[in-house]
């Protein structure tokens, strides 16, 4: 037995993100606000966001210093602001870093114990304050996920917290807050977003609604990402990427994901590569490596992709897909090798020992063990 679980509201249109302080104010008046540290201020978007509080009349204190790689004492200063500041609502606005921590802060407001001690096993038994998630990229699918993605610097991990309390309350979706993307975060938050609506597709958990939100999401990205990598203003192709992301994550979170986010986390902690940037080079490697296993699977992602497949056999096809996803990520910049990236052939056994925890391994359309990695690395490299 499978089922599907999403308990956000999720409000999406061009011009939504006006509407912020009446959906603040309908979890509180003393808010909390949660963003990176220059992008959404040079963008004029947090400065949009602050007036549009104030004039509404909510008290709201913000916490601007969310690294691209969130650490557990970033969260632990932004709930000790939040609980200093009385806080009854968290909002994130940014990418899938800010969104994290604000979703970490406002669970982790009500719960006892450390946040270090939750990201170690400690159950979140609690529900938090409301969260509401504003994502300014188009690739974690974040706003709508059970879980958020720290790393702990003194055992050496990257990992998520999760559970049924962490989906923020709120997601509101403005495509307009990403025509200021950069193609380079353009490109590394798309690829993050393809491979997740992918691997969420062709996972062993996938469902009847997980398959026709990942397949859509597919089908989004697949026609628009390169557009919006070349052309930022392109309204319908940021649609398009915005909504295919949110799909991706609708799915991810109740199918889960498959062998490149298990290897993304060690590779992105050890490297520092760009989680998008990672998950993207990887995604070609695996699904070459388990076409086998998910033929049908992987020619219907070859058919979202718009890859003429008549006449050809569900494995022929497949392989096609697999070529489509290639070029869309060469066309977007994204590396197809690791060497180049700074990995080595001597640190495989530390990726792979950091991998081998991850669920996604046996969520992988084939289940992927010690071996298989290591063959997949040494293809990638």
């Amino acid at each position: 037995m499978r089922q599907f679980h999403l308990p956000t509201r999720v409000i999406t249109g061009l011009g939504c993100f006006n509407h912020l302080p009446e959906i603040v104010r309908e979890h509180g008046q003393r808010a909390l606000l949660v963003c990176g540290r220059s992008a959404l201020r040079s963008s004029g978007a947090l400065e949009r966001a602050l007036d549009a509080l104030h004039k509404a009349g909510v008290c709201t204190v913000l916490y601007d210093a969310v690294p691209t790689e969130p650490t557990l004492d970033v969260v632990q200063a932004a709930v000790d602001l939040a609980r200093r500041e009385q806080t009854e609502v968290v909002i994130g606005i940014g990418g899938g870093s800010a969104m994290d921590v604000a979703k970490a802060s406002a669970v982790l407001y009500t719960q006892a114990g450390t946040v270090e001690e939750h990201h170690r096993g400690r159950p979140v038994t609690e529900r938090g304050l409301p969260c509401v998630a504003v994502p300014t990229t188009a690739g974690t699918g974040t706003e709508v996920t059970n879980n958020a993605v720290l790393t702990d610097p003194g055992r050496g991990v990257k990992e998520s917290l999760r559970g049924a309390h962490i989906f923020a309350a709120v997601a509101l979706l403005d495509p307009e807050l990403t025509l200021s993307l950069p193609p380079s975060v353009t490109a590394s938050s798309g690829a993050d977003a393809l491979c997740q609506a992918i691997e969420a597709f062709v996972a062993a958990l996938a469902q009847p609604p997980t398959d026709a939100l990942a397949g859509q999401g597919i089908e989004w990205i697949g026609r628009s990402l390169v557009r919006a990598y070349e052309q930022g203003s392109d309204v319908p192709a940021r649609s398009d990427m915005l909504y295919g992301s949110l799909l991706a994550g609708m799915a991810m979170t109740n199918a889960r994901l498959g062998g490149a986010h298990a290897l993304a986390h060690p590779l992105g902690y050890l490297y520092h590569i760009p989680h998008g940037v990672v998950c993207g080079l990887l995604l070609p490697y695996i699904m070459e490596y388990s076409l086998d296993s998910a033929p049908a699977k992987y020619a219907e992602v070859a058919r979202r992709l718009q890859v003429e497949t008549r006449g050809l056999s569900p494995r022929e096809a497949a392989a096609q897909g697999v070529e489509a996803v290639r070029r869309i990520l060469q066309q977007i910049g994204i590396p197809a090798r690791l060497a180049p990236l700074g990995v080595r052939r001597e640190d495989f056994s530390e990726i792979i020992a950091k991998a081998l925890p991850s669920a996604n391994l046996k969520n992988n359309p084939r289940s992927l063990g010690p071996d298989d990695l290591q063959h997949i690395l040494a293809q990638a490299l």
